[in-house]
């Protein structure tokens, strides 16, 4: 008789690549192709010169002229100055002072020399609100008297306190 041979074992099923698949390479591609694609279109069109987004009938004279306009600011109505001189009040009578009344509590140097400079970190900003009232009411003759008198016996407050705060520093020698 003859021997019979083992059978041979089968080769594992090669399964075929499904191409639906997404892999890296078209993640890739979809990324570069909906976002790469337009920025670099629209920074090559942007140094030619081209409006990218605009309007067409613009030309570049127009462009900066209409530019220049969104920096116009309109003159200070005297509600929007009687506003800002309500909210400089409340920092100096109210903030201001406490920090002041603080750096005045306390006997610690370092610590005083803390308060003052919250303090004054408080009168900069009232300074400037009151700077920019009083710029307005050069430019505009419309606005009442008494908010410029306002303005200016605020901003006579601020400097006096900015004055004692100099005054009182502890650190004044060394400066």
């Amino acid at each position: 008789m003859a021997k019979r041979t083992r059978p041979r074992p089968r080769p594992a099923p090669v399964q075929a690549k499904d191409d639906n698949d997404l892999d890296f390479g078209d993640l890739t591609l979809g990324l570069v192709a909906a976002i790469v694609l337009p920025v670099m279109v629209a920074v090559v069109l942007g140094l030619v010169g081209m409006p990218v987004g605009g309007s067409t009938e613009f030309n570049s004279e127009q462009a900066d002229i209409i530019r220049e306009s969104d920096r116009f600011v309109p003159p200070m109505t005297d509600v929007e100055a009687r506003i800002i001189l309500s909210q400089v009040q409340y920092s100096v009578d109210n903030r201001a002072a406490e920090y002041i009344r603080r750096s005045r509590a306390t006997e610690d140097a370092q610590e005083k020399n803390f308060w003052q400079e919250v303090s004054k970190g408080v009168l900069g900003p009232a300074e400037a609100n009151l700077q920019r009232i009083l710029d307005e009411a050069g430019r505009n003759l419309d606005m009442s008297v008494e908010i410029k008198d306002a303005a200016q016996e605020w901003i006579t407050k601020v400097d006096t306190l900015r004055f004692q705060l100099d005054q009182e520093d502890p650190f004044r020698q060394i400066r």
